[in-house]
């Protein structure tokens, strides 16, 4: 920039006349001008002032300048500060988003399993704030983390109680053997026992619709409503009534309490509530049903009261095999 041009700007500054675009020009002379002293005579020497009052005027304007320079530098100060603070930033929440996404997928594939001894019952918190009991013998597998549209849980053997949160957005499925039931938000057990193929699923509150699998496809789905159960063992499903206030859902005091409960039924849950196996003649039992509660008892103890009902016997092979036969 010409001398010319700086005693214009300067000039234009003393007087206050600068122009918006002048402005820019004349701080970033002055931005120039700064890395050596000062030297604002230059554009008063042609001035028609006296002299007194132009040593006044400079100065006056060496002040003014020196502070709207600090001023600059210290915004440019706090400019870079503040960009470099901004990056620091997103590169923390870029980090953060980053782990947090490593994160979430290691927990949506990361499962526990919980395996609750015999005679004991466990309740199990979920990520969703779902809830669900655990009897005695069962063995349940659910992800530290849902996924974003879905919630899936295993029920690999035994009953459980499921306590479902309400999220339309991620239906809530149990898998048990070849059924999967799926809800919404509502209370309902699942029992699955393999050695028999036998699965049930009982809706206290809300509705649920059940699938299974069939030749690599799906069958049609069921849909309960409270009071309705379905019933599925050996290729085949029935859909039933039960009354809620007679069927409570899984506790400690009820998990082995009968009423007029099929005695083929009542086999499969005392065997997976104590994790054995019965062998018995379903064909030769299919009239026979079980009233009482057996809470607290031993295995034997609870198949020699079910035996002396319906004057039956049982043997053992071993601890962990049983056989009821007509006596």
């Amino acid at each position: 920039m010409n001398q010319e041009r700086k005693k214009e700007l300067l000039g234009k500054f003393a007087d206050r006349s600068l122009s918006p675009a002048e402005q820019e020009e004349f701080w970033e002379m002055m931005q120039l001008e700064q890395q050596d002293d000062l030297d604002l005579e230059f554009g008063f020497s042609e001035l028609e002032v006296d002299p007194q009052e132009q040593q006044d005027s400079i100065a006056a304007v060496k002040n003014r300048l020196t502070g709207q320079i600090g001023k600059k530098k210290r915004s440019y100060k706090f400019l870079y500060k503040g960009i470099a603070a901004i990056a620091a930033v997103l590169l923390l929440i870029t980090g953060f988003k980053v782990y947090q996404d490593y994160k979430y997928v290691k927990n949506t594939n990361t499962f526990i399993t919980v395996r609750v001894p015999v005679g004991k019952m466990q309740r199990v918190f979920l990520s969703d704030s779902s809830v669900v009991t655990v009897s005695s013998g069962s063995v349940f597998k659910y992800p530290k983390a849902f996924a974003k549209n879905s919630r899936v849980v295993y029920l690999s053997s035994g009953k459980a109680f499921f306590e479902v949160a309400k999220d339309r957005s991620r239906p809530f499925s149990v898998r048990s053997g070849e059924l999967s039931t799926t809800a919404l938000g509502t209370s309902f057990t699942v029992q699955y026992n393999a050695a028999y193929g036998w699965e049930k699923v009982n809706l206290y509150t809300g509705k649920v619709v059940i699938s299974r699998r069939v030749n690599g496809g799906q069958a049609k789905p069921v849909y309960l409503t409270p009071g309705k159960a379905y019933e599925y063992i050996a290729g085949q499903g029935n859909v039933f009534g039960f009354d809620p206030s007679h069927q409570q859902p899984l506790t400690e005091r009820n998990a082995l309490h009968f009423a007029h409960t099929p005695f083929s039924e009542a086999i499969y849950q005392i065997s997976s509530y104590y994790n054995i196996h019965i062998h018995f003649n379903p064909v030769q039992t299919r009239h026979y049903t079980v009233n009482g509660d057996f809470a607290g008892q031993s295995a034997e103890e609870t198949l020699q009261s079910l035996v002396f009902i319906h004057q039956l016997k049982f043997t053992r092979s071993d601890s962990l095999n049983y056989s009821i036969m007509k006596k």
